[in-house]
């Protein structure tokens, strides 16, 4: 039951991370410049609100979820190492 929630929430993490780099790398194809500068700019507040999304889910989950602390401790690792 513990990977089960673990991959899921790795899951929701990647698929809103996917979305948000969509958005953010999208380019608009309207032929109006009012239509192209309205995409424009909701694409890229949604890109920035899903970042943020992400930043907060996952700042949540790496206190609870067991692949989430083993990755952050893997990372930390490889800081330490590398910087000292």
């Amino acid at each position: 039951m513990i990977k089960t929630i673990s991959v899921i929430r790795i899951a929701v993490l990647l698929t809103l991370g996917c979305v948000a780099f969509i958005f953010l790398f999208g380019e608009e194809q309207d032929e109006s410049l009012s239509a192209f500068c309205l995409h424009f700019i909701f694409d890229k507040a949604l890109a920035a609100v899903l970042i943020c999304h992400i930043a907060l889910l996952y700042k949540r989950w790496r206190k609870v979820d067991p692949w989430l602390k083993a990755y952050d401790r893997m990372c930390g690792e490889v800081m330490d190492r590398k910087f000292n």
